[in-house]
């Protein structure tokens, strides 16, 4: 678990949410410390807060402010362990129990170089959506994209008109384009990447299911054995190729509609969704509480030919591209 003491006001004792599953306070958060992740180590450093805030056993992570917990991560990345005091009292021994843990681990997960630890590292850095939406931002924006951000919009029961002006915005010119973060339903994080030509690209990864790499066709990392129903949503809306007209507007409508329904319709919506219409998650969805939202972020990149040609050229989504250009190691 992950506790942050100048954070007590926004949530009891500093507990941060686990920031796989909460995409919400992932948003808010990764936002907040932005500016504090180190270049070269954004998406290194962010995985490891998401990580401590995932685990729920051993040693609890605390610190006082965004600031350390920034810097710790990064060691650990960098270094595999975190810097600063060891927060075990110096004059607690460690007990024979503990240190068969600790002697497991490192005989089995325990090194930066076992695959055991790269998938797992893999996995929460590009099947957690809203690390792989960021990791492409942030990619794009090191590679000269220069990415202008606007405030989130947040929809919900009788906003379907507002929901889809937004889904349907335009870049600001020809020698722009569009990243549209989306959030919904309050848990999912995915980019709708559009050309002012029209066209649009679904780029996102899915935890449990599968890395932003096997949804643009880049390999073929599915959590388990893919169902035709996933394969077929991926073939229409995924493998890195551009939304067909039909299908971005009958996407529309369905989210339109979603908002403006409660969970267990939601739930049914669901599985036509290019997401994941595994039957859990279905399930999941239906029980939930409160209301449906849809939250949109926009960044226009200004200039997008600079990242393209950073990254090696072609006509591919500026997604893919950043997909590609991003260890998966």
């Amino acid at each position: 678990m992950l506790f942050i003491a100048e954070d007590k006001a926004t949530y009891p004792d500093g507990q941060i949410p686990n920031l796989e599953d909460d995409g919400k306070a992932y948003g808010e958060i990764a936002e907040r410390i932005e500016t504090l992740l180190p270049e070269g180590f954004e998406g290194d450093a962010l995985g490891q807060l998401v990580t401590w805030s995932a685990t729920r056993f051993g040693d609890d992570k605390r610190f006082d402010t965004w600031v350390d917990a920034v810097k710790a991560a990064t060691d650990y990345a960098r270094k595999g362990f975190a810097s600063g005091p060891d927060q075990r009292q110096r004059d607690q021994a460690l007990d024979g129990a503990v240190l068969t843990k600790l002697d497991t681990a490192l005989a089995s997960t325990g090194r930066t170089d076992d695959k055991q630890v790269k998938l797992r590292d893999k996995s929460r850095r590009w099947a957690n959506c809203g690390l792989a939406a960021y990791q492409i931002r942030e990619q794009l924006k090191a590679k000269g994209g220069e990415l202008a951000g606007k405030p989130a919009e947040t929809f919900g029961a009788g906003e379907g008109d507002d929901l889809r002006k937004a889904l349907l915005v335009k870049p600001a010119s020809a020698k722009t384009v569009l990243l549209l973060d989306c959030q919904f339903p309050q848990v999912h994080n995915f980019i709708i990447e559009v050309h002012n030509d029209g066209s649009r690209y679904l780029a996102q990864g899915y935890q449990g299911a599968y890395f932003a790499h096997w949804w643009l066709g880049l390999d073929d990392t599915y959590a388990g054995t893919a169902g035709a129903d996933i394969l077929a949503l991926r073939d229409r809306y995924g493998r890195g190729r551009p939304i067909s007209t039909e299908d971005y507007a009958s996407l529309v409508d369905r989210l339109v509609t979603a908002i403006s329904s409660t969970w267990p319709q939601v739930a049914e919506q669901w599985r036509t969704l290019p997401f994941n219409p595994d039957r859990q998650e279905v399930d999941g969805i239906k029980g939930r509480s409160g209301s449906p939202t849809f939250v949109v972020e926009a960044f226009q990149v200004c200039n997008p030919e600079a990242a393209r040609a950073a990254l090696g050229g072609g006509d591919r989504s500026l997604s893919e591209l950043a997909t590609r250009g991003l260890s998966t190691d």
